[in-house]
């Protein structure tokens, strides 16, 4: 044990726990290296391939202008938080895409540096290790950290530390140390605020805390609710002048974005407004699909695979291992922060009605992972006290899961069913059957599977060396978990490595244009295009905004995903539009896509464009007025 300084007499200096372990060291050393490898393998372009770049020309605006914006156009949707902070580091050391890339490693490994130091004050150390090492070894946290300039990783270390803050908040003894505390916590909690909206959920969990707390002690309530009032008014104070800011005006007669959260929750689908509102019974519809699609992502992250959602299993398993673990959280101990914090978040982002998106839910997988972990370790303690409810839980999984499995192999029978791949699919639907004939026998016998008591021959058996091998079954099967974390973080470094291959190759713009992994590559060809062939004061419409005006530099007309070919003429005209480009997009992000609603529109008004360019799915038409 290495002792950084002498503890105060309550056993802790000002509430803070400076003990450092050989573990620790080896963690924080792991996390150090692979947020190295994030800094220095970032991708090598001359400049921003996607709609990132909003980012930077906000920074920008606000750093030369003070105007929180780009090309004129006032941001109401988007907290100012990441763009102050690009501001800041372009007035340090010049407007640069690496510099922004950096950042978003750095904020990466001060994230999970962060969340190992929340997690091992409730965890096992290794068990926390394993939680933060596996995930930031994960191919999706190193692309999208050194590829994109997102909020996720910011509001991570912000909410991280957030909640770091809070608990040494409530267990300083010390007057200055409180008010120490005290302001880190304002500031991260203000920070994250303004760097996501989700972030919100902080201020419900501190709120939430107090309420669980008085229905055990109201003395003790009232306590915390003094310490926290001044956080929750600055906070609250912060929200609500984001908040209230004159909203942009309108461009187009359009459900959902850019509307306020709560009325976004209205529509069907944020990528495609023109199915309408969602009606009460489409609700839940929606809040299980991204809830499977979190799940599917949390298991790529952790298996680095990717999932077929066809097989049940794979994505409901976590989901009740998750809830079972914060379920159980919640009951030991009242929920603390985290708790509260990540229920208040998961809520927020399972309403949402856009596509799900990685950056939504990686700030908490780590706390995720952590519920989930919690619930496995709960069943086989479940199982001895309460085998029968066990037992029931597990027969109807185990049939469920056993059917759709066999079922997903009959429906995909064929030559590759039949062949080694699907081995996996048939063992695993075997498994899960087997499952369900031991629950049964829980329910009849009212008893816990025998490898689960000690006393009987079974258990001990398990907790007995074995004669050709000093360690228990118990042992060996524990260092079979800890081989399968490494191989997990060994395939992770290989995809890394091949990630820092890639990142390296794009170099330029004509690399950029030409790059099968710049999906605005379209975007950003015809925007040079326009840059280079049109007046200065010509309006453009375009579908994608940020890296069209980073390039045409021109002002700009969101070219919103309308079918109604008068209405959008109508709109063309309204706003004074000189140029449309039109896209036919390999996964288009709204609906229906450029080229639907075009040429719906050239159908009824041919004669008012004439096509200037063209270039595989690229066309750029000149409005002709008269």
């Amino acid at each position: 044990m290495v002792q950084a300084q002498a503890p105060a007499p309550n056993g802790r200096l000002s509430g803070i726990d400076l003990s450092v372990t050989q573990t620790d060291i080896v963690v924080f050393a792991l996390l150090l290296v692979f947020g190295l490898a994030a800094t220095l393998f970032y991708q090598h372009s001359v400049d921003f391939l996607g709609e990132d770049v909003f980012y930077a020309d906000c920074a920008r605006s606000l750093l030369a202008h003070g105007f929180y914006g780009i090309a004129g156009r006032p941001e109401t949707n988007q907290p100012p938080g990441l763009p102050a902070i690009l501001a800041a580091l372009f007035a340090i050391f010049g407007y640069s895409h690496v510099i922004c890339l950096r950042a978003m490693a750095v904020f990466e490994t001060f994230g999970f540096l962060a969340a190992y130091e929340l997690l091992r004050r409730r965890l096992p150390r290794l068990v926390a290790a394993a939680i933060c090492i596996v995930l930031i070894s994960s191919p999706l946290y190193f692309r999208m950290a050194t590829e994109g300039v997102w909020p996720c990783f910011p509001v991570f270390f912000t909410m991280m530390a957030a909640m770091l803050a809070f608990e040494e908040y409530e267990n300083a003894s010390m007057l200055t140390w409180r008010l120490g505390w005290g302001l880190v916590l304002t500031l991260m909690v203000v920070a994250s605020l303004m760097i996501a909206s989700g972030a919100i959920a902080l201020l419900g969990a501190m709120i939430a805390v107090t309420a669980v707390a008085a229905l055990k002690d109201r003395t003790l309530a009232w306590v915390r609710l003094k310490r926290l009032l001044p956080v929750l008014l600055v906070g609250i104070l912060a929200q609500g002048w984001w908040m209230h800011r004159k909203p942009a005006p309108l461009e187009w007669p359009l459900l959902g974005f850019p509307a306020p959260y709560l009325q976004q929750l209205k529509v069907k689908s944020g990528n495609y407004p023109e199915l309408g509102m969602a009606t009460p019974a489409e609700i839940p519809i929606r809040i299980a699909k991204n809830l499977t699609e979190e799940s599917g992502l949390l298991v790529q992250t952790l298996l680095r695979h990717g999932v077929n959602s066809s097989k049940a299993w794979i994505l409901i398993v976590p989901v009740l291992a998750i809830i079972t673990g914060w379920t159980y959280s919640v009951l030991e101990t009242g929920g603390g922060l985290p708790e509260w914090f990540f229920a208040g978040y998961q809520f927020i982002y399972l309403l949402w009605p856009w596509k799900p998106e990685e950056r939504f839910f990686f700030p908490v997988f780590p706390l995720a992972c952590f519920y989930a972990w919690q619930g496995i370790k709960l069943v086989p303690s479940l199982a001895r006290t309460k085998p029968r409810a066990v037992g029931a839980v597990c027969f109807f999984l185990g049939m469920l899961f056993g059917a759709s499995g066999w079922h997903w192999i009959y429906t995909h029978r064929g030559a590759e069913a039949h062949g080694p791949r699907a081995l996996p699919d048939e063992l695993v639907a075997l498994v899960w059957w087997i499952l369900a004939l031991c629950a049964a026998w829980m329910i009849y016998t009212g008893r816990p599977p025998s490898f689960l008591v000690p006393s009987s021959r079974t258990g001990a058996w398990f907790r007995r060396p074995l004669t050709w091998w000093r360690d228990t079954p118990s042992q060996l099967a524990q260092n079979a978990g800890w081989i399968v974390l490494v191989a997990l973080v060994a395939i992770g470094v290989v995809g890394e490595i091949r990630e820092a291959r890639n990142n390296m190759k794009l170099l330029d713009l004509s690399a950029i244009q030409n790059s099968s992994r710049n999906l605005m590559a379209p975007e950003v060809e015809g925007a040079l295009w326009i840059h280079s062939h049109t007046p200065a004061a010509s309006v453009v419409m375009a579908r994608h905004l940020p890296i069209v005006s980073h390039y045409a530099q021109r002002p700009i007309v969101w070219f919103a995903p309308v079918s109604n070919p008068d209405t959008l003429m109508q709109g063309i005209v309204k706003h004074h539009v000189d140029y449309v480009m039109v896209i036919r997009h390999t996964f288009p992000y709204y609906l229906p896509d450029d080229d639907y609603c075009f040429d719906r529109l050239l159908a009824d008004h041919g004669s008012s464009y004439r096509m200037v360019f063209r270039d595989s799915n690229l066309r750029i038409f000149q409005v002709v007025k008269n």
